[in-house]
């Protein structure tokens, strides 16, 4: 008898433990679905990128919703972004990049060269150091 009564006991704390678990799971954010003809490329003149570390720094920005891909090169100064029109624009992911420490100057398109006004260019980041003992100062 005193072992059903024990087992009992862990069944109930069992079941109690699986319903606390799931009632304070937070939930995770669902990812968005990216449609190919809503994907648009846009390539971003950069200012700041010195080596290899620094163009993955920029294209760790793909983490973002709606950023399909980038591709950066520090030698051409130059970030191609891919991303999802409905989910998120150049401008978004121009301050998520120089969030990382960079400096976008201006971006190209279909349409042609979009430069930023001073406005937008106001706050000056400094140059990327990114510890590979390659960039800013560090040269």
């Amino acid at each position: 008898m005193n072992i059903k009564i024990l087992m009992g006991i862990v069944a109930v704390f069992l079941i109690a433990g699986g319903i606390y678990i799931l009632a304070t799971q937070e939930e995770l954010p669902k990812e968005i679905a990216v449609d190919p003809k809503n994907v648009v490329t846009k390539t971003v003149n950069m200012s700041g990128m010195t080596c290899e570390a620094c163009e993955i720094a920029i294209e760790k920005v793909t983490e973002k919703p709606g950023v399909v891909k980038i591709k950066a090169s520090s030698p051409d100064q130059k970030a191609v972004v891919e991303y999802d029109k409905t989910q998120t624009d150049i401008k978004t992911i121009m301050k998520a990049i120089e969030l990382k420490g960079f400096k976008p100057v201006s971006y190209e398109d279909e349409e042609g060269l979009h430069e930023l006004t001073p406005v937008q260019t106001e706050k000056a980041v400094p140059e990327m150091k990114c510890g590979a003992g390659k960039c800013g100062g560090n040269k």
